[in-house]
């Protein structure tokens, strides 16, 4: 009886192990089964990155030289030509009672020539020459403020202009650019009596608008040619300078293309498009680090097994994903079109196949 009792213990020992077994077996398969894996598609990628730009322009204010009535020729965001008269003062009291006399003249000459009187004749003449006088005394009494530069019209201002100066773009650093702030006002821009020194309009050459960016990466040079993200639109934009100021990269971008309403912005943060690759575009949950090497687990679509794969040197990265250049590495043992790779890789389904 003793040996029958520990002859079923080790047949239940046994049954037990091949039970566990396959349960391990199906844990496994079904682990595998749902492992989550990315198939890697070649696609043109836009390498980017966000920081706060600072707007440096060419730009006049225009502010008034007397009291008087301001009436404007121009239009927000016109692009008007150097010289041409962009608004009229005119005085106050002299004007108005001036004015109410031309009319009053016009009327009356209007009526003789009406009543076609022959021997009104004399006077209509004599009336027309005073009104002549009377418009030439007027004309005195108006300024016409003509436009400095060939640019664009913009009916909002900033104090910054005053301390933001073109000429001094080499001495930005980045205290200024974390320091400075959007304070742009409204001008009118109807008729309106107007102050001497009230400022009147705004003018901003168009060929000389600039982004001051910091960047601690190494990604720019001069003449290289960027995109710039601006209120859901891109602006063409090209690298003017990059220098170094208290260990940072000051780049100086030339905006490239007419955009009105980045002349009303002093500070942004802005998307910076630098360049454009082929290549493939991995969650940073998928890459992980081996022997000192960043890669990913590509599954070998013979064994069904995870293999790690470097990702090479020429890859990008930003907080959501790597991007790896197709087109680097060729040397090396690289990622390839389509390969299929973990998504979520983890110490259990790096090592075991993967069913689907």
């Amino acid at each position: 009886m003793a040996k029958k009792r520990v002859k079923l213990k080790y047949t239940n020992l046994f049954i037990s192990i091949i039970i566990l077994y396959i349960l391990v077996h199906i844990i496994i398969w079904t682990i595998g089964y749902f492992t989550k894996t990315l198939v890697l598609e070649c696609q043109e990628i836009p390498l980017k990155i966000k920081s706060t730009g600072l707007v440096v322009m060419e730009e006049f204010v225009i502010k008034s030289d007397e009291k008087g009535i301001v009436n404007y020729n121009v239009s927000n965001g016109e692009k008007i030509q150097k010289d041409k008269i962009m608004l009229t003062i005119s005085r106050l009291n002299q004007n108005e009672e001036l004015s109410s006399q031309i009319k009053n003249l016009k009327n009356e000459i209007k009526k003789l020539e009406k009543d076609n009187n022959s021997i009104d004749s004399n006077i209509i003449l004599n009336k027309k020459e005073q009104l002549k006088i009377l418009k030439n005394k007027k004309d005195n009494y108006y300024s016409d403020y003509k436009s400095p530069i060939s640019g664009i019209v913009s009916f909002k201002y900033d104090y910054n202009f005053e301390k933001i100066k073109l000429d001094e773009v080499d001495n930005i650093n980045s205290k200024m650019i974390n320091s400075i702030q959007n304070n742009f006002r409204e001008i009118n821009s109807k008729n309106h009596k107007v102050n001497t020194s009230d400022i009147l309009l705004r003018i901003v050459n168009s060929n000389e608008v600039y982004i001051c960016i910091l960047s601690n990466r190494d990604v720019f040079e001069a003449e290289q040619e960027v995109e710039i993200e601006h209120d859901n639109q891109k602006i063409n934009g090209k690298v003017y300078k990059v220098y170094k100021k208290n260990n940072k990269n000051i780049v100086i971008i030339k905006i490239m293309e007419q955009n009105t309403s980045i002349y009303d912005t002093r500070v942004k943060e802005f998307g910076i498009i630098y360049r454009k690759i082929e290549g493939f575009k991995i969650p940073i949950d998928s890459v992980v680090e081996k022997n000192n090497k960043l890669g990913v687990y590509v599954i070998n679509e013979e064994s069904k097994m995870p293999e790690f794969v470097s990702l090479g040197k020429n890859y990008y990265k930003d907080e959501k994903y790597f991007y790896v250049d197709y087109n680097r590495d060729k040397d090396e043992k690289n990622l390839n079109l389509y390969d299929r790779i973990l998504l979520y890789p983890n110490i259990i389904n790096k090592n075991i196949k993967v069913s689907r």
